[in-house]
């Protein structure tokens, strides 16, 4: 396999409208059949190609008008990788292995994949029958998948398929003969087949997992979600297996949704509010207006927001930055953008995952490593662009380390670079063995840098190496077009800006953040309910230069909104009390935090405290937040009644490790902070117990709940 070594999201509603042309085939028109394979022999005409690997031909003829894409194409390219391109104009690279990834468009693909000639290859041109019914039949004979170092042999000596296009119909046929296993061991190949036009959205594949028949084939529309038209030696195509595209007429209404931008890990109090994109697609004949388009975050947190699409031109694209939202809760989200039912519901909604914590922002999702990103022999930076909310640190970068024998014993150190593409921290060098490739590897910053409310760029540094190429950053896929301001390449000093890459898919690197020094030590912030009326108390330890709390609330689907300020002390080194009234809420959650802002204009942002109007006299514990919990949780609860409240902390087998006695308490919802650092807490479970003793009747009632440490 040939090495590839070429390697926040903007704010406006609609950041472009992109016109296309039509694709004229769905998903649902696929066919999945058998007929006999008929080798050419000598009919036709051979493709003449510069050589049997990456190679594009001279435009051949097609004998007929062929309509696709809203074109009438005369003309072919053949590449040899196991496609054609309609037209007379060839591909700008010779060398492409997944078409959907590329620029290329109004291609058809029977087995695009990085091939070359077996024994005898031959690629021949035959148009047959006669007007208006003819066939032109594309044959690549005797191909084999390319190998290199550490394999020693191709998993398929020998493929034989044909590409074939009818006049008229305008239908498309993939139909593969006999395929030779070769010596290699069995693993999954992912090949494209398919068809494609103006870019990856307006195609339709053909998908099946390694393992199935390949009469188990399906069609979907757009690029792959899932698996590719992944195949292996072990499980052949059964003899003329057909897969037929047909030409239909395209329906009135269809809104789809082309792609779903959104991080893969957001840490809390420094990814928020975070903007979901998502790319809509007018892939019907009728102007669309006033498209409603919807997100929904579900699971851990909860969030809603709908924007319209004024109007949309059939073959346009609209991109839509829906309002930013503030997770509060540790755990997965379910990210989900939606558009109307219309014509075709097939692609009327995309879906993806991702994980809410305490500390790592990043783009890569639960999607397998599939390539590798780097300079080669050079030198050189990859990176990855974040947004910094408030004052924070990075601390740590992680790098997923591709499975490439010729990474191993190279040296590469990971960096943070500023807004303008400055080095502003690093960690040692670190030379790639065996057992790094294939997982993340933690690279520590020697000295963390201090970002505040600013965007910052963490990557691996790859030194120049003479004796062998070595690309070491492992990408998942990400159809085109790939979003903006997220990936980048740039020089290893840091002397000039990083530069954009845009068709390499998701660099799995990772930034690991913490808080930045504070200019107020925080002691404590909790808050009761009284009735409607949220009472937030909080004290400070120690105030150097610092200015005011600004308070700031929402609801637990909503945006965080200011609601007051409180002056600080300015300087002290004693305890200092604050307190806040918020009066007349709904019943419903409600969270709040404080913004700590010094007199320099920095800030950064305190813990979250939840409370719920309910005006239920209930007494209940919840769930501490986070959890698990590696530095500090809330233990959220509420009391019915005037009560003493201690609260206690047990080991999983029934030794007390410590009492937090918060003494004699109103009626209300409060929240109480666990520092599991500060009490040495190792991994493993533990039980909190809440012990309420009625200030009337001394009456005791205790409830408790298991939380988990990970360190």
């Amino acid at each position: 396999m040939k090495k590839i070594s070429t390697l926040l999201l903007c704010i406006i509603l609609f950041s472009f409208q992109t016109l296309w042309a039509q694709l004229n085939y769905t998903a649902a028109s696929g066919v999945n059949t058998t007929q006999t394979y008929t080798d050419l022999g000598t009919n036709g005409t051979v493709i003449a190609t510069s050589e049997v690997d990456d190679a594009n031909s001279a435009p051949q003829d097609i004998g007929f008008n062929f309509v696709f894409n809203g074109t009438t194409y005369t003309q072919f390219i053949l590449n040899t990788n196991g496609f054609i391109k309609l037209g007379a104009v060839a591909p700008a690279s010779a060398g492409i292995y997944d078409v959907l990834l590329s620029s290329v468009s109004d291609v058809i693909a029977a087995m695009n994949l990085d091939l070359t000639g077996g024994t005898s290859p031959e690629y021949r041109v035959y148009t047959s029958g006669v007007a208006p019914n003819r066939t032109c039949t594309v044959q690549f004979k005797n191909v084999r998948d390319f190998f290199d170092a550490p394999a020693t042999a191709p998993q398929f000596a020998s493929m034989q398929f044909q590409i074939k296009l009818y006049e008229t119909s305008n239908n498309i046929e993939l139909a593969y003969g006999t395929f030779v296993a070769g010596s290699a061991p069995a693993t999954a190949i992912g090949p494209v087949a398919g068809i494609k036009g103006s870019d990856a959205y307006s195609s339709i594949n053909v998908s099946k997992s390694s393992t199935s028949a390949w009469s188990t084939s399906t069609f979907l529309k757009g690029p792959y979600t899932g698996n590719m038209h992944n195949i292996r030696n072990s499980v052949l195509p059964d003899a003329g297996r057909t897969y037929r595209f047909v030409s239909v007429a395209l329906a009135a209404n269809d809104a789809g949704v082309q792609r779903l931008y959104t991080l893969g890990k957001i840490p809390l109090n420094f990814g928020a509010p975070h903007v979901v994109q998502s790319i809509i697609r007018n892939d019907g004949g009728a102007t669309l207006t006033n498209l409603q388009v919807t997100l929904n975050v579900t699971g851990a947190n909860t969030f809603t927001n709908t924007q319209t699409v004024a109007s949309l031109a059939p073959g346009a694209s609209a991109t839509v930055n829906f309002a930013g939202f503030s997770p509060a809760n540790v755990g997965t989200n379910t990210v989900t953008v939606t558009v109307p039912a219309d014509d075709d519901n097939s692609d009327n909604s995309l879906a993806t995952t991702q994980a809410i914590n305490t500390n790592t922002f990043s783009y890569a999702d639960n999607s397998a490593a599939v390539r590798s990103v780097g300079f080669d022999t050079r030198a050189g930076i990859v990176s990855t662009k974040y947004y910094m909310n408030g004052n924070g640190s990075v601390t740590d970068v992680n790098v997923f380390l591709v499975n490439s024998a010729s990474s191993v014993g190279n040296t590469v150190y990971a960096v943070v670079l500023n807004a303008a593409g400055a080095i502003v921290g690093r960690s040692a060098d670190f030379v790639i063995t065996a057992g790094d490739l294939n997982k993340y590897k933690n690279f520590s910053i020697v000295v963390a840098p201090s970002l505040s409310n600013t965007e910052f760029y963490v990557g691996l540094a790859q030194t120049a190496n003479a004796t062998a190429t070595y690309n070491p950053v492992g990408a998942q896929n990400e159809a085109l077009p790939t979003r903006s301001g997220a990936f980048y390449r740039g020089p290893i000093d840091g002397s000039t800006p990083p530069t954009e890459m845009t068709a390499q898919g998701r660099f799995m690197i990772e930034a690991i953040v913490t808080t930045a020094p504070l200019p107020v030590t925080l002691a404590d912030f909790s808050g009761r309910i009284n009735g409607n009326v949220a009472l937030l108390q909080w004290t400070t330890s120690f105030e150097s230069n610092s200015d005011k709390f600004e308070i700031e609330r929402s609801s637990s689907t909503g945006a965080w909104t200011r609601i007051g300020t409180v002056a600080a002390a300015g300087n002290s080194t004693s305890t200092k009390s604050y307190n806040y009234a918020d009066p007349g809420l709904n019943p419903g959650g409600w969270l709040y935090r404080l913004k700590i802002v010094d007199k320099d204009g920095q800030f950064v942002y305190s813990s979250i405290v939840t409370l719920n109007v309910t005006g239920s006299t209930i007494t209940t514990l919840l769930q501490n937040y986070p959890n698990p919990v590696s530095d500090v949780t809330r233990i959220p609860y509420s009391i019915g009644k005037d009560a003493t409240i201690t609260i206690e902390l047990y080991s999983i087998e029934g030794r007390k490790i410590s009492v937090i006695n918060k003494g004699l308490q109103q009626t209300g919802s409060y929240n109480t902070n666990v520092n599991a650092r500060a009490l040495g807490l190792a991994n493993g479970k533990y039980i909190y117990r809440l012990v309420i003793q009625d200030k009337a009747t001394g009456e005791i009632t205790t409830l408790q709940k298991e939380m988990n440490v990970i360190r």
